[in-house]
């Protein structure tokens, strides 16, 4: 009996190894790329195109700070494939220039370096222009108009 417990335990001593579980490192994402438009009007949503890879095929969360909320103001979208595109929306109701910031970070809290992208919001301009719609009430006005600066050689 001992001599078989004996050669059970040098067995399971040379099968061992082959089971043994080897631990892989946690590598980040890599930096995310933000693909948008560049200018935009203030009030109407744009949409943005967020993508990265993780090295260990890691679902990834994409943590954005949309430049105007004040610092450090990151909000989470996620969790996302990686490699897979992601459009991400978001509206400015100010003028001004704003700088997108992202990183992302897998499910096991590896983060990335940050990526940044700026989109300039211009002010809206109104036409304040009572001759336009002069013009647009009364069509026949133009015509009359524009015979009159031929006429006179204005």
């Amino acid at each position: 009996m001992k001599k078989r417990i004996l050669s059970i335990y040098l067995c399971m001593l040379l099968i061992l190894p082959v089971f043994a579980i080897t631990a892989v490192a946690n590598e980040p994402p890599n930096t995310p790329t933000i693909n948008g438009p560049t200018s935009g009007k203030p009030g109407v949503e744009h949409t943005f195109i967020f993508n990265t890879t993780d090295p260990n095929n890691d679902e990834v969360y994409y943590c954005v700070s949309w430049g105007c909320c004040g610092p450090g103001d990151f909000h989470t979208y996620g969790p996302y494939e990686s490699g897979l595109e992601v459009q991400l929306s978001h509206a400015w109701n100010e003028q001004g220039n704003y700088l997108i910031q992202a990183y992302a970070k897998d499910i096991n809290e590896a983060e990335s370096d940050m990526a940044t992208f700026e989109i300039s919001i211009p002010r809206n301009k109104i036409v304040n222009a009572p001759f336009l719609q002069l013009l647009q009430s009364h069509p026949n006005m133009f015509s009359l108009l524009q015979k009159l600066l031929l006429r006179f050689g204005l």
